[in-house]
């Protein structure tokens, strides 16, 4: 069975880590996490950007790639897959108004702050959980280096990256954010000069591409089916987004849900009682 948690993703990423930290319940169920900081999920991830690539260089040549984050997985594949050997110029950090990412491109400063809710929600997000995984590698695989970064953000809210760990991560991430109104202009946009309809988290993706000038093509992520964002995008483009045939038959079954309260001792218990 699946559970969903209601709230932003940063509070519900908490409860989840609190769910994995009680070692006792976590074997007693067996339990594991298909979400964005599973591995699994990123080796995955990896073979976007080898098929894309393929699909559009010629002649070795290097490419760029603009990728819409918040969680910073599918961008680290990204950089695992440059790390392979593929021909990667730069990658695109292409961030919302949650533009944690950003500031801590230019500033080698990490300080959440308050998440500020868009219209791309998958990208509201201050805690991004696989940015560890990078600075993990860019202290040259240092765990005690890590171990302090990190925990200066527990104690202090916020650490700062050494100037040579930043300038590693120059070497291959550019980063822009997008606005609410540049988001949905890019929708219209598209719409208007490619009759192609696209969610809104593509379209930061887009938007980011069009506002940094780098050398070679750049491919952007599509993230999302535009029918998953259906109120935005009809909104913008005045035309509702159709669902796949394969998924339409969703809409005429009967969901079958329970709510319970946000409590931990009574999620596990919930659990358990089903188990």
């Amino acid at each position: 069975f699946n559970i969903a948690l209601e709230g932003n993703f940063d509070e519900c990423q908490k409860f989840v880590k609190l769910m994995f930290a009680d070692s006792k319940f976590n074997k007693s169920i067996n339990m594991s996490g298909v979400n964005s900081i599973n591995w699994s999920r990123i080796v995955a991830q990896i073979v976007y950007y080898f098929f894309s690539y393929f699909k559009v260089a010629k002649d070795k040549k290097k490419i760029n790639f603009s990728v819409p984050t918040g969680n910073f997985g599918d961008i680290y594949a990204g950089y695992v897959a440059k790390k392979m050997g593929l021909p990667i110029n730069k990658l695109i950090i292409a961030t919302n108004n949650n533009d944690i990412l950003k500031r801590v491109f230019n500033t080698g400063v990490y300080k959440p702050s308050k998440v500020v809710h868009t219209i791309s929600p998958s990208m509201d997000i201050q805690m991004a959980s696989n940015f560890e995984r990078l600075i993990f590698d860019i202290c040259s695989g240092n765990s005690n280096e890590t171990l302090k970064l990190m925990s200066n953000l527990i104690q202090h809210g916020e650490f700062k990256l050494k100037n040579e760990s930043l300038k590693k991560i120059h070497e291959s991430f550019s980063s822009e954010s997008v606005s609410e109104e540049e988001t949905k202009s890019t929708i219209r946009q598209i719409h208007n000069e490619e009759k192609i309809q696209i969610d809104p988290h593509t379209a930061v993706g887009i938007a980011a591409a069009n506002k940094i000038s780098l050398e070679g093509d750049i491919i952007v992520l599509g993230t999302a089916h535009p029918a998953k964002f259906s109120d935005t995008v009809t909104r913008e483009t005045g035309i509702k987004p159709e669902l796949p045939e394969n998924l339409r038959k969703i809409l005429n079954q009967k969901e079958k849900f329970e709510r319970i309260p946000k409590d931990l001792e009574k999620v596990k218990d919930y659990i358990l009682k089903r188990i």
